[in-house]
């Protein structure tokens, strides 16, 4: 029996570690080809025919390139924080109370998200340049929180139905106001399913390409996915800068993950009622 759970540990092993290359294995794809020349043919190879940091000196050198790391950044925090703080209170007031047209709001919430994102672009186009906003981060972040709050109230709702009420009511009886209840037990005990939440839009943020184009127009405001966009030409493609600007593009969403990791594992154990 023991030697026959050892080779199905060592199975499972196996196998996972076979998974786990199959999904890095774009992502390393990426990697060595981010150090691909610019002159270096691309259907001639997949792999790079000679190597060279020169497309990261490139993009280190220039202040032009790193402005636009830095838009993205400005806009994906904001959008984030501000789509996490709206989607939490809606969230709990969508758990916790039961009204009127409650279930209906909620179909509709969900249906908002198939909203085409073109038709929200063109009002905000002309909503930013009538109010003298066009080229701010304020519609990209504004316009990124409307698209992504309604899959957020839906989440954050999911996480929430899932908190005994045993805590609240505890919190409320020893005191403590509905406002401290949510940012003193519910956060704490939520904070697995919002940081899981937060990362998500982030990422969906920081990806996002349409409103980046439709409300920047000047190089010093444009974000990362215009620049990842930019080396595709009707000339052709820089295979070599596409490689790396997206490689660089993707450290963020990394960073984030390895961040949040330590806010799942204690949110597991926070906000508890003492005794």
């Amino acid at each position: 029996m023991a030697e026959k759970r050892k080779k199905t540990k060592y199975v499972i092993g196996i196998t996972l570690i076979v998974i786990l290359l199959i999904d890095l294995l774009p992502y390393l794809w990426l990697l060595i080809s981010s150090f691909r020349a610019s002159d270096d043919p691309f259907p001639s190879s997949v792999l790079p025919s000679h190597y060279t940091f020169q497309n990261y000196t490139n993009i280190f050198q220039s202040e032009d390139m790193l402005r636009p790391f830095f838009n993205s950044l400005v806009v994906a925090v904001g959008a984030t924080l501000i789509t996490m703080i709206l989607a939490l209170l809606a969230a709990y007031g969508f758990s916790r109370y039961y009204f009127k047209g409650r279930e209906f709001i909620l179909s509709f919430l969900v249906n908002l998200r198939t909203f085409p994102a073109l038709l929200l672009a063109i009002a905000l186009y002309v909503m930013a340049v009538k109010t003298g906003l066009y080229n701010t981060y304020v519609p990209l972040i504004l316009a990124n929180t409307m698209m992504n709050l309604p899959f957020a109230i839906w989440n954050v709702k999911t996480v929430m139905d899932g908190i005994p009420r045993d805590l609240e009511e505890s919190a409320l009886v020893d005191g403590l106001s509905r406002t401290s209840v949510i940012w003193k037990i519910i956060v704490p005990v939520a904070t697995p399913g919002l940081a899981a939440t937060g990362i998500y839009v982030f990422i969906l943020t920081w990806n996002e390409y349409l409103f980046a184009t439709t409300f920047m127009n000047s190089n010093e405001m444009q974000l990362v996915t215009s620049v990842i966009a930019s080396a595709v030409t009707q000339f052709g493609v820089d295979y070599g800068w596409l490689m790396t600007t997206a490689m660089l593009a993707s450290v963020p969403a990394i960073i984030m993950f390895i961040a949040i990791q330590k806010f799942i594992v204690g949110g597991l154990t926070a906000g508890g009622v003492k005794g």
